[in-house]
């Protein structure tokens, strides 16, 4: 839901104040960390342009904040050379506290009210082989963002594009045909241009679990390519679609390109492109118009088949229409190796004409996993790139989750498998964790059920602790708003041990304050819980 926060309330009171003087500027308020609970800098901004000191221009401000409307704000004291400090009031402490007790989970919402529906495509992996490590980051990041776009308001469609059309899919035909030849015959030749990693052989095997000797010895015709053609798309997508169970992720659609085709929906968007022309026998979109790109791309060849861009440009529309939101937007997580391919298909996206500030592309980078001080790249079953399946064996999901989303998606990533299963103080997941279950048992202690807080609450860790739990609703507004889901992973570590701080520092049971410390408590159990299942990691009682 929305809400005004202190920091809101504060801000109002200070261009109510320049309003009086007839003065307009920017107003900038950070936490202060030494000498009240919030400052402002804007007197010391205003010194050029009013040729007056900033101590006296804070003053006359001061002067102006009328504390009978701004109830909030218990004090309001100036200090050298002109900065404005304000103390909260302890009912605002107190309210904060029952606030979150009273909304629980629903703490940081947003009203949906106006919240336009996003389409988020992710993980996407071509429909040839098992999920590696790189999907288990793209994943991660984009089922995150859903759960967090849904929490400010927004309804969320999970797309996973199946990748079926297209001449890797024959590549993955030919190869487990080959493989499964070898089950009869070791010495039948692999094509050259073929997978010939472990999972093929896997695929072979699964292939003959079925049929058996059906197709021993028989002559790879084109129909014989579209029976293992399908059986390997079926198969590969069928341990896609278990594994991102198992990882926690579902999707609610799955959209198969082959099936564009042959619905025809790619063809009537095609003909709509304005800025198309022929040449050598290809039709080309003009995607250097505005400098948007660095050559303009080919979308049909001279022999009339497709490119895999063709498609694309139907598809990205297909998902804006299908919201049927006139607010809608849809969102694509690629790894950082598409970044060529943003340009283009912004652009023909806006050639179909739709607005460019309905599309965002958010490329990561890759990952490195690290073991003993030694990069892991390989599958020890498959010799191949390791898996998502097997990584999630050895550390488990919510390290996997947490690791990969604590750094901005465009950065590289050193996941250390030694590090991240650290039980210990070394391991950030490790104290949020903590942190909860040490909540949840001195909430068994204390034993009140709905512990409410007053305003007598004026331990100053308590107060600290209130200060970071204030803020979860603008962290979730803003990581709304520019996708950065990396911003959750260091809230809650600074949350953690914030509460950490008071739980060493303060007595709660049998405290004279002993409902109120519990209610705060409580709180902060609220919240850890709420930023954790964000991520879809554990929020556990014990530990």
């Amino acid at each position: 839901m929305n809400m005004k926060t202190t920091k809101d309330i504060i801000i109002a009171s200070l261009n109510e104040a320049l309003e009086k003087l007839n003065i307009s500027k920017p107003i900038v308020l950070t936490e202060s960390k030494n000498y009240g609970d919030y400052s402002s800098n804007i007197a010391l901004t205003l010194q050029k342009d009013l040729g007056k000191k900033a101590i006296d221009i804070a003053q006359e401000i001061v002067r102006n904040i009328d504390l009978n409307k701004f109830k909030e704000i218990s004090e309001i004291k100036v200090a050298e050379p002109g900065f404005i400090n304000f103390w909260v009031s302890n009912s605002v402490i107190a309210n904060t506290i029952n606030q979150i007790n009273n909304e629980g989970s629903t703490y940081g919402s947003i009203d949906p009210k106006g919240k336009g529906a996003i389409n988020v495509e992710f993980v996407s992996a071509n429909p040839t082989g098992y999920l590696h490590i790189g999907h288990a980051r793209n994943a991660a990041i984009g089922a995150t963002l859903c759960n967090i776009l849904e929490k400010a308001g927004h309804r969320v469609v999970r797309e996973y594009l199946v990748n079926d059309y297209g001449n890797q899919m024959n590549k993955m035909a030919d190869s487990i045909f080959a493989r499964y030849q070898q089950i009869f015959n070791p010495e039948f030749p692999m094509p050259e241009d073929s997978y010939h990693g472990g999972d093929m052989i896997e695929f072979a095997q699964a292939f003959y679990n079925i049929h058996k000797d059906e197709y021993k010895n028989v002559e790879y015709t084109d129909e014989i390519r579209k029976i293992f053609r399908s059986f390997g798309r079926d198969f590969a997508l069928k341990n896609i679609i278990e594994d991102m169970k198992k990882f926690g992720v579902t999707f609610d659609i799955f959209t198969s390109e082959a099936e564009q085709y042959a619905k025809n929906r790619v063809w009537p968007a095609i003909h709509r492109l304005k800025t198309t022309y022929k040449k050598d026998g290809a039709t080309w979109l003009e995607t250097t118009k505005g400098g948007k790109d660095d050559k303009d791309r080919v979308i049909i060849k001279s022999n009339g088949d497709s490119t895999y861009f063709c498609a694309d440009i139907a598809y990205h529309e297909q998902k804006l229409l299908e919201l049927n939101d006139p607010n809608g937007k849809i969102v694509d997580i690629w790894g950082a190796d598409h970044s060529g391919y943003v340009e283009r298909v912004k652009f023909s996206f806006e050639d179909l004409g739709h607005r460019r500030d309905q599309i965002e592309i958010l490329l990561f980078q890759l990952i490195r996993i690290m073991k003993n001080g030694k990069e892991v790249k390989m599958s020890k079953r498959l010799g191949t790139s390791l898996t998502l399946r097997e990584l999630a064996e050895e550390v488990g999901n919510d390290a996997i989750r947490y690791f990969l989303i604590d750094r901005s998606y465009n950065s590289r990533i050193d996941f250390d498998i030694n590090k991240v299963t650290d039980n210990n103080e070394n391991n950030p997941m490790y104290i949020i964790k903590y942190a909860h279950a040490r909540a949840c048992q001195l909430l068994d202690k204390v034993g009140i059920e709905n512990p409410i807080a007053s305003d007598e609450l004026d331990n100053e860790y308590a107060q600290k602790l209130v200060a970071e739990l204030k803020e979860y609703p603008e962290l979730i507004s803003t990581m709304a708003k520019t996708y950065k889901v990396n911003l959750l992973p260091p809230y809650l570590l600074k949350l953690s041990k914030a509460f950490n701080s008071f739980y060493s520092n303060t007595k709660v049971l049998g405290s004279p304050n002993e409902q109120s410390l519990a209610a705060l408590v409580k709180a902060t159990k609220i919240v850890l819980a709420d930023g954790l299942k964000l991520m879809d990691i554990e929020a556990p009682e014990k530990m």
